[in-house]
């Protein structure tokens, strides 16, 4: 029986470090394939390409690179790249945390949702840390969670977001997605002619975040995986908007 097949993609590039550490992690694990883009994608989220063409070079032996977005890389492994279809979507190692309301921009969590809307267990791994970055620890972890996913399973649509703390980790937690408690703020620099440019910024004051959330556990020195479903129906407001909307007509054109 063959060895499962998992396929490691990223928003950071294939040449990143985070995915060549997913990669030696991975090996002893299961076969692996990496699809990932050919440039940097960070906060690309679901963007997918529409208006030009799409191409891929080999990086290797099972390695491509693409030109497009995190959820390309995984759209045209599935259709295109790969002979069968992977058991398992590793996203990652992103070099930062991906927290709270910052899933939504994100890339790294986009393409492991793109493989669980093809029906594929994925999780997405980031790191809390941005510079002079350790990736082993994380892979690590990894490496582990996708041993107990192939083996266990995980529920249809639902993806793993896993952050891991620097440092010796103090545990491991479920968690919820934080609500928003990072404050965004533009700082204005100058150009050499004088003209103003700005960065965007943020700052995430972590005493704020509720107890059991995706945030308390990086502040507590835990890693969080926090279970996400990309179903945007709001279910507990469909009863009360069907009886708000009882007797509606349009009006006559």
């Amino acid at each position: 029986m063959a060895a499962p097949l998992i396929l490691i993609t990223n928003d950071d590039g294939i040449d990143a470090p985070g995915v060549v550490a997913l990669e030696r992690a991975l090996a002893p694990v299961g076969r692996t394939c990496t699809a990932a883009p050919l440039t940097e994608q960070s906060a690309a989220s679901r963007r997918i390409t529409l208006r030009r063409p799409i191409r891929y070079e080999r990086r290797g032996q099972s390695r491509f690179g693409i030109e497009g977005t995190p959820c390309d890389c995984v759209m045209m492994a599935v259709t295109l790249l790969l002979e069968e279809r992977p058991d398992l979507v590793v996203s990652g190692i992103n070099n930062g945390p991906n927290l709270g309301e910052n899933i939504y921009y994100s890339g790294t969590v986009a393409a492991a949702a793109e493989g669980a809307k093809y029906g594929i267990p994925a999780m997405a791994v980031s790191v809390n840390q941005r510079s002079s970055i350790d990736y082993e620890p994380s892979a690590r972890v990894a490496a582990g969670l996708a041993a107990r996913i192939l083996a266990d399973g995980l529920p249809s649509g639902i993806v793993l977001n896993v952050n891991v703390p620097v440092g010796k980790a103090a545990g491991i937690s479920v968690t919820r997605q934080c609500c928003k408690i990072s404050r965004n703020y533009m700082v204005e620099t100058r150009d050499p002619m004088n003209r103003p440019y700005y960065w965007m910024h943020e700052d995430v004051p972590l005493e704020d975040a509720e107890e059991g959330s995706d945030y308390a556990a990086i502040r507590d020195g835990r890693i969080s995986v926090t279970p996400l479903q990309f179903d945007h129906t709001a279910h507990t407001a469909m009863d009360g908007l069907s009886r708000a909307l009882e007797g509606f007509e349009l009006d006559p054109v």
